[in-house]
């Protein structure tokens, strides 16, 4: 059955430069939390933090009823600690080992150290004992080689000591788990080369135990003490739950399902939790069964587990959905997280035969589609690991049929029914796909984009694969350099001419083909940077396209025979005006937008006046070239066109409508475009996207509408939301007694 949700749009007026229309948020709804913690013996008080840059700090007191943002982080923050031996201290880190600490619960926060070796730092940890004493796991460089490490710190986080645990080409860190009672153990776990580590102390970090043997999957995302006893311990990976009575000498694989975090309560110890996909496993033995029994309770990759230590049957779990509550343990839950709405939503589908449908999916969450250019979404009924979706395509004949493509697995899923069911077929077992499309004109020709390794533990490599059966076999069609990720796919009219763009060998890789993928011709030259991040076609000159790298802007005047820098760094996405191939936008990894009329030499910026500012995609509504798309990392996807705007040096479309006064007491008077065939609705929101009423359903519409407000309407900011045909208003309005 598909889950409907309605998300309405909140208005931002921001302008980067005269006379253009706002930005506005148009969902779809999710949470994306990058850390979650509780709090021991104040089972109501839960912390998280959300994805992006900056990060922001978000507080409860009462499990979810209300949130405080408490305050803003200049960094991605991947972890959240409280000290257990005073509540009101917490610790945060992320991307840049930076470690930042609180001693007022959260309201205000400095810089407390910085750890060596790049550290992008996963977990922090207090030890129970002595709030002085820190943990953390973190992925580190180590000359050319990726390190798995754990850092520990005798001065409440001001200096860190690294102790690296494993290194290869690729490492990830995921866990650092402290024995309640006893402070001389701990485990420290992630994957190395796609494989699940974990190691051991008994010493306090003196030695180190591998103990990673009979761990299957891809990475050892969390680990949790039964505390039956110090020897018996359960891990979560990808493969399944694992349990040893061993200290992890050897290893059991209790339930072969995604497992990917764990936790046990103190009373009673016997029970705990695995967070899964899409379900809660509970064991009321110290983890040697488990059953599930959830209710309400949805989101792939629950990362985040949290069980009461005072009363076991208490747990929080945290998604990309949300945070879920239960209370009794994990028979029913609750999502307590509402509309928050820090989503990230890392790419859209549009599909060309019918442009107002479009599909997104927001990690964690599932595959969810819009038929009205994002103002309501229903979520489809999805395939194990649908949450790890990094592609979508429609098939151009037959609408219903849906492919798509996951990080969770190898396989392309099939639907010919709208997500009612699916089958996979599978493209190659070390494949990891970032992206998906169908040929334009061989419905049953499909491309799939990404990084191929050469084995289980070796490096990915810049691969396209193409199906010309629906899906049931596939061929590699593009295999590039030694080391790689292909992030980018486009063709140009019929299919014959195809572009890919990506990573090779550490440096950009951009690829042309006239001949649907017969031969290739790179055309990068001029181009500096690690990766090509985004490249768009010029649609005021077709000899002119753009490229975005994390060493800035580039164009070429020549199809790609030499390119020029544009200036600006760290650029995300770019996008050509349509009129003018001097003038573009540039989304950033951490300082929002920027704009150019004259190819760089001035660029002007902007942060959609959001604290949330790294751009994930820029892209252009496929049938209305004014409208254009754009993903916030952990704050959502926004339009402008979308509901009426236009891009710069266009010309603005007619305002449907102004309200006089926007300050209401009793009455307001909305001036509206009139038509005897034109319907026009006139809603009024919530600041936080709520309906609050259904003002008006006017057809045919007049030149004006007095509004007058409902008795018991509280006073408050509110956006007053007029519909028309394709086109939209969001006015924001205060509702007030004076």
């Amino acid at each position: 059955m598909n889950r409907t949700l309605v998300f309405s749009v909140l208005a931002l007026a921001v302008s980067l430069s005269a006379g253009l229309e706002p930005w506005a948020r148009i969902g779809p709804p999710g949470l994306s939390i990058s850390a979650m913690a509780t709090v021991r013996g104040a089972r109501n008080d839960v912390y998280l933090v959300t994805q992006g840059y900056p990060a922001m700090v978000y507080y409860t007191s009462n499990t979810g009823v209300t949130w405080t943002l408490r305050d803003t982080l200049e960094d991605r923050i991947h972890c959240i600690a409280v000290d257990p031996n005073s509540v009101l201290t917490l610790f945060c880190a992320g991307e840049h080992g930076t470690v930042f600490r609180s001693l007022n619960g959260a309201r205000d926060w400095q810089v407390r150290g910085t750890m060596s070796l790049e550290a992008r730092v996963r977990r922090l940890a207090v030890s129970p004992r002595s709030s002085t004493e820190l943990w953390a796991s973190a992925e580190v460089v180590v000359n050319d080689s990726a390190g798995l490490a754990v850092f520990r710190s005798t001065d409440a986080g001001a200096s860190w000591n690294p102790e690296v645990l494993a290194t290869g080409h690729t490492a990830g860190a995921a866990f650092v788990t402290l024995h309640p009672d006893d402070p001389e153990i701990l485990y420290v776990g992630g994957h190395v080369n796609n494989i699940p580590r974990a190691f051991l102390t008994t010493d306090r970090g003196g030695n180190w135990t591998d103990v990673s043997a009979g761990l299957r999957g891809s990475c050892a995302f969390d680990l949790a003490f039964t505390l039956s006893t110090t020897s018996t311990v359960v891990c979560a990976t990808d493969y399944g739950i694992h349990r040893s009575t061993t200290s992890g000498a050897s290893w059991t694989v209790i339930e072969q399902a995604p497992a990917f975090s764990v936790d046990f309560g103190d009373t009673p110890r016997d029970f705990g939790y695995v967070g899964s996909d899409n379900l809660v496993y509970r064991s009321e033995d110290f983890g040697a069964t488990w059953d599930v029994d959830t209710t309400e309770f949805y989101g792939t990759a629950t990362r985040w587990l949290s069980v009461n230590q005072s009363r076991s049957l208490e747990v929080y779990a945290a998604n990309g959905v949300g945070i879920f509550h239960t209370d009794d343990g994990g028979f029913e839950w609750s999502e307590i997280t509402g509309e928050l709405g820090h989503v990230t939503v890392p790419f859209v589908y549009f599909y060309e035969p019918d442009p107002e449908k479009m599909y997104a999916c927001p990690p964690g969450r599932g595959i969810m589609m819009s038929e009205d250019r994002g103002l309501t979404w229903t979520m489809l009924e999805g395939f194990a690991g649908a949450g790890f979706t990094s592609g979508i395509a429609v098939n151009p004949r037959h609408p219903d049929t849906v492919i798509a493509v996951s990080r969770f697995d190898s396989r392309l899923h099939l639907t010919t029914d709208r997500g009612d069911s699916w089958v996979s077929f599978p493209i190659d077992d070390r494949f990891e796909a970032e992206g998906l499309l169908y040929h334009p004109t061989g419905p049953d020709t499909a491309y799939a984009w990404g990084g191929t390794r050469d084995s289980a533990a070796g490096r990915k490599k810049f691969t396209v694969y193409k199906t010309t059966s629906k899906g049931e076999t596939w061929t590699e069609l593009v295999s590039f350099g030694t080391s790689g990720i292909c992030t980018g796919f486009e063709y140009v009219g019929d299919g014959e001419t195809l572009y890919v763009w990506g990573s090779m060998d550490d440096a950009a890789a951009l690829y042309r083909s006239t001949n649907r993928g017969g031969t290739w011709l790179p055309i990068k030259t001029g181009i500096t940077g690690t990766e090509v991040r985004d490249f768009k076609r010029s649609k005021a000159n077709g000899d002119v396209y753009f490229c975005a790298t994390p060493s800035g802007v580039f164009r070429t005047l020549n199809r790609g025979s030499n390119w020029d820098r544009l200036g600006l760094d760290n650029v995300t996405a770019v996008l050509p005006d349509t009129a003018d191939e001097n003038a573009a936008w540039a989304g950033t990894d951490t300082q929002g937008f920027y704009y150019t009329t004259n190819a760089g030499s001035i660029w002007e910026r902007d942060t959609l006046g959001l604290q949330a500012r790294s751009v994930l995609f820029l892209r252009r509504h496929p049938a209305v070239s004014s409208a254009i798309f754009c993903s916030i990392e952990g704050s959502g996807l926004y339009g402008r066109g979308v509901i009426g705007i236009a891009e710069p040096g266009a010309r603005n479309p007619l305002r449907l409508t102004r309200v006089r006064p926007t300050l209401v007491s009793q009455e307001a008077v909305v001036h509206l475009s009139p038509g005897a065939d034109r319907h026009t609705t006139i809603d009024l929101y919530h600041a936080d996207g709520r309906l609050a009423a259904r003002i008006a359903d006017l057809r045919p519409t007049p030149a004006s509408y007095a509004w007058t407000r409902a008795p018991g309407t509280p006073n408050g900011a509110y956006l007053l939301v007029v519909r028309s045909e394709q086109e939209q208003q969001v006015y924001k309005v205060i509702l007030t007694n004076r």
